[in-house]
C-alpha cells in the first residue's frame, strides 16, 4: 500500500515492539515445531515476523509496501520477504501449516478480503492455523496514521465466520487482544480420505 510507504518512518518509531506477541506465541504454539509460516502484510518484521521466527517457525514474508520490505529486510536479513499485493500473491497449494495476517486484512475491500481467505485456505495444509486481526461489527470506517488517511473494512464476526466456512475453514477461536485488537484464529477443514 502507497499509504504505508508515506508513514515507514514513523510507523517503524511509534509501533508497539508488543503488539501481538502473547497473541503469536500462544498461536505458534499450536503449530508443530518448525512449522512453515507466512506472513500477510509482514511491514517492517517487527514484532509479528520477528515472534514467530522466535517461535521456531519457518516464515515467508509478503507486504505491498516496498520501504517496509527495505526495513524488513534490514530488520531480518536473510528471511524470504516478497513485495507484492495481497490480492495478488500466489503460493503453492499446501505450502503453509500457519498464515498470519496482523493488521491487514481490513485494509482490502469486502469482495478482495473473501478472495484472500479462499487463498489463505488453499495455501494452507489441511489442518493448517489461520490468524488474522479485524473488527468485529461490519461496516467501513476510516481514519488517520500520522496525517495519512487509511480505510478499513470489516465483514464483521459473522461475515468472517461465513467466509471461513465457504473457503473450507472453520473459526476456532474469536476475542479481543489486550490492545483492543479483534483476533480471529480458524483452521483448515481435514480432508476426508
Amino acid at each position: 500500500m502507497r499509504e504505508y510507504d508515506e508513514i515507514a518512518e514513523w510507523f517503524a518509531a511509534t509501533r508497539s515492539p508488543d503488539v501481538g506477541v502473547p497473541d503469536l506465541t500462544a498461536f505458534a504454539e499450536t503449530l508443530p515445531p518448525h512449522a512453515r509460516a507466512l506472513d500477510l502484510g509482514c511491514g517492517d518484521g517487527v514484532p509479528v515476523t520477528q515472534t514467530l521466527l522466535r517461535a521456531g517457525l519457518a516464515v515467508t514474508a509478503l507486504d505491498s509496501s516496498p520501504a517496509m520490505g527495505e526495513r524488513f529486510r534490514a530488520n531480518l536479513p536473510g528471511v524470504p520477504v516478497r513485495c507484492a499485493r495481497i490480492q495478488d500473491a500466489r503460493f503453492a497449494r499446501g505450502a503453509f501449516e500457519a498464515v498470519v495476517a496482523w493488521g491487514v486484512l481490513f485494509h482490502l475491500s469486502e469482495a478482495d478480503q473473501a478472495a484472500v481467505i479462499q487463498n489463505v485456505s488453499e495455501w494452507l495444509r489441511p489442518e493448517g492455523r489461520f490468524l488474522f486481526t479485524s473488527g468485529d461489527v461490519r461496516g467501513t470506517t476510516e481514519s488517520e496514521m500520522n496525517g495519512v488517511a487509511f480505510r478499513y473494512v470489516s465483514l464483521g464476526a459473522v461475515g468472517y465466520r461465513d467466509a471461513l466456512a465457504h473457503a473450507g475453514m472453520r473459526m476456532v477461536r474469536h476475542y479481543a487482544d489486550a490492545w483492543q485488537n479483534d483476533v480471529y484464529v480458524a483452521a483448515k477443514v481435514a480432508s476426508p480420505d
